[in-house]
């Protein structure tokens, strides 16, 4: 039986077919950089340090979701190509050490790999990615540039002018949105909806880890009720994500031409996805720091990260649902509302009693948009 060759995509550029391990060792960085960003929330649970997270990891997850652009045209790997994206690895996690204080002292340091980073995903594009992909790099890698000399500038400056700097790379991100939009990307649309499902899973396992590690150094039976109440519902969560949307997505992309395609890549991948990503890292935080006695009412600070951290997550899957055109998104909506709403409960019961209670509220909805759906199809 003999292999297919990923389709051609130009001069040099072809499309993967499936993630390699290549890609899925990358992603041991991303688990590294979700797991800072959710202790800094642990230490400071604040609304400022909340905001500041998602704008961190939304600078993050931009160049980190490029890789999975560029792996994804650039499938065919050489030597060269595999130092470099180990060398990428190395800033990655240099960046990621440098996120707990990266709006402080750390500020440049995250800014300079960041750039590095840049660099060496610009240089692989242009390299080896296909003609077209080329084209629009020799665009995207200026603005990229200039977002990481904008968060290289952060590193000097506090105050107001460092949140001008932090949030001046979203308007290079737009512009290369637009670029990526008009020029289209041949997109391999089963190698890039298992690429970010590769990202989710990763992601929704450092929940679990994140909370392991603190209930670890709990009393045995305490934390056995914390563990199973972190299970249930990150399990939920990730039902409501792989619950046979990521088929359909790649039809959808399938089916879209490149110009199209782009752009549910960068509306559906970027943009949507962040969202659930900054409401996992919430809830992850939330768990992390109530979970300390799940029979005691927790700090009001973590059991509104707990209840925001869902809704987020579920309002990130809506928008999913609506950019891609995979089915109902108003039950994800008012599962986002009842979730939020758990928060009043949290503040008056025990953790677990919240934790139930939001699990309770997940597995309806889906139910309820299961029955829903089935009604659709046999009408």
């Amino acid at each position: 039986m003999t292999s297919r060759r990923p389709p051609a995509l130009g001069r040099t550029g072809h499309v993967a077919s499936r993630v390699s391990t290549l890609e899925l060792l990358f992603d041991l960085v991303f688990v590294y950089a979700v797991s800072q960003v959710a202790e800094a929330i642990v230490e400071h649970p604040t609304a400022v340090v909340a905001v500041q997270a998602a704008i961190t990891v939304g600078v993050v997850w931009w160049m980190y979701d490029a890789y999975s652009w560029l792996t994804n045209q650039a499938a065919e790997q050489t030597l060269v190509s595999r130092l470099l994206l180990l060398t990428a690895m190395a800033a990655f996690l240099v960046m990621s050490l440098a996120l707990p204080d990266a709006w402080g002292r750390y500020g440049l340091l995250f800014g300079v790999s960041y750039a590095v980073v840049v660099v060496i995903h610009a240089g692989l594009f242009i390299g080896r990615g296909g003609t077209s992909s080329v084209r629009a790099m020799l665009r995207v890698g200026p603005l990229n540039l200039l977002a990481a000399a904008s968060l290289i500038a952060a590193g000097f400056v506090t105050g107001p002018l460092d949140w001008l700097f932090w949030l001046l790379p979203f308007v290079f991100f737009a512009i290369s949105a637009t670029v990526a939009r008009r020029v289209g990307f041949a997109l391999g649309p089963a190698h890039f909806v298992e690429r970010h499902g590769a990202v989710m899973i990763i992601v929704f396992g450092e929940s679990i880890v994140s909370v392991g590690a603190g209930l670890a150094r709990h009393e045995l039976p305490a934390a056995v009720i914390g563990a199973i109440a972190t299970v249930a519902v990150v399990a939920a969560l990730w039902w409501c994500y792989f619950s046979g949307d990521d088929e359909r997505a790649v039809r959808v992309m399938e089916h879209a031409s490149p110009p199209r395609r782009a752009s549910l890549g960068v509306t559906a991948f970027y943009v949507d996805h962040l969202v659930m990503i900054v409401g996992l890292i919430y809830l992850a935080s939330g768990l992390h720091g109530s979970l300390v006695d799940a029979l005691a009412v927790a700090p009001a600070a973590f059991v509104w990260f707990i209840a925001a951290g869902v809704a987020v997550f579920l309002l990130g899957e809506a928008a999913y649902r609506v950019t891609l055109g995979l089915g109902f998104a108003v039950w994800r909506l008012v599962g986002a509302v009842l979730a939020l709403a758990t928060g009043l409960v949290g503040l008056a019961a025990p953790v677990i009693v919240q934790l139930a209670v939001i699990v309770v509220v997940v597995v309806l909805m889906l139910m309820v948009e299961w029955g829903t759906r089935g009604r659709a199809a046999t009408g």
